[in-house]
C-alpha cells in the first residue's frame, strides 16, 4: 500500500507541473515548423513557440521579432536589437516552457504591479532557414 501511495504521489507531482499547450501552426519554411501556444508562468500568460526541424541536417533559423503591447510598438521587428536566432540539430524540437531554457516567448498578459500589460499583436518577420553542411 505504501508503494502504491508513493507511486501515485510521484505521478501526480509530475502531471501537476506539466502544462497542456494547445499548439497552433504559425509558419512553415524549408523543413522547419513554427507553432505558437499560450502557457501560464507564475500568473503571467506567455505566448511561446515550439520549433521543429524536420530536416535530416542541422539548421539555423532566424527572424526579427515585432511586438505590440497595449497598442504601442515595443519591438519594431526591423533592427538588430530584435533579431533572434536558433540552431537546431537534425529532427530536433525546441518547445517553450516556464524554465525559459532555450525557448522563445512573448508576454501576452503580464502583471507589473497593479497594471496588466496585454499583447496587441506580434509577428516573426523575415524568417530565414539555413541548412548547415
Amino acid at each position: 500500500m505504501k508503494k502504491l501511495l508513493i507511486l501515485l504521489f510521484t505521478v501526480f507531482s509530475f502531471t501537476s507541473f506539466s502544462q497542456d499547450v494547445n499548439w497552433e501552426n504559425y509558419s512553415e519554411k524549408d523543413g522547419v515548423i513554427i507553432n505558437k501556444g499560450m502557457i501560464d508562468c507564475n500568473g503571467n500568460e506567455l505566448l511561446t513557440f515550439k520549433i521543429t526541424n524536420t530536416n535530416n541536417q542541422k539548421v539555423v533559423i532566424s527572424w526579427y521579432q515585432e511586438v505590440w503591447v497595449d497598442g504601442v510598438c515595443k519591438q519594431d521587428g526591423k533592427t538588430e536589437e530584435y533579431f533572434r536566432t536558433l540552431t537546431l540539430n537534425a529532427n530536433e524540437i525546441v518547445e517553450g516552457s516556464c524554465s525559459f531554457n532555450k525557448s522563445f516567448y512573448i508576454g501576452s498578459k503580464v502583471k507589473r504591479g497593479n497594471r496588466v500589460m496585454t499583447l496587441t499583436s506580434f509577428s516573426l518577420n523575415n524568417i530565414s532557414v539555413k541548412i548547415e553542411k
